[in-house]
């Protein structure tokens, strides 16, 4: 079984005197923070509007500056 090389542009370096590589996605973090079932309703109101789907969040965790209840998504921007 042969496996294909693909290059990482985030260590690939670029020859002296060519621009580098601009980044083609950036990872963008969404937190909600309150209570489970706050937490629990807003993404569900973001998953009918079509934002994200419920299971790509993250399980529920404490949030380390409040001891509150949160949730994380990571959403890829392409630019």
């Amino acid at each position: 079984m042969s496996e294909e090389f693909i290059p990482n542009s985030e260590i690939y370096s670029a020859p002296p005197g060519s621009p580098a590589p601009q980044p083609s996605r950036e990872p963008i973090h969404i937190t909600v923070i309150g209570s489970a079932t706050g937490i629990d309703l807003v993404i569900k109101i973001l998953h009918r509007l079509g934002f994200a789907e419920a299971r790509a969040w993250s399980k529920p965790q404490i949030d380390p500056n409040t001891g509150r209840p949160m949730r994380v998504l990571t959403k890829w921007l392409r630019y």
